[in-house]
């Protein structure tokens, strides 16, 4: 599954939703990522637009249960993280 990975600004209220979605599914047993709580709030919204609350909540629940989806999604917050890491060792390195 090809992931876009694109830098997000949020607005710190909005942040702050995320951040309590994220430990709102970790409570609830689910290995949620921030980038996982933040497609999760994006998924709500969508679904809840598109198909109504019944339909929303088993998509949700399958998009929570697809690991391979998650894996990546997870897979992409350590290239991510380890990239931003070497270009500061190297910024710190080289420029001083």
């Amino acid at each position: 599954m090809p992931v876009v990975k694109k830098t997000v600004a949020l607005h710190p209220i909005m942040d702050g939703y995320v951040r309590k979605l994220q430990a709102i599914l970790i409570d609830k047993g689910w290995n949620a990522s921030y980038s996982t709580a933040l497609n999760y709030f994006i998924l709500y919204h969508v679904f809840d637009t598109v198909y109504g609350k019944k339909r929303r909540e088993e998509l949700l629940r399958a998009f929570l249960e697809d690991t391979r989806t998650l894996g990546e999604i997870a897979k992409q917050d350590i290239i991510t993280e380890y990239s931003e890491h070497m270009l500061r060792k190297m910024a710190e390195k080289y420029v001083g």
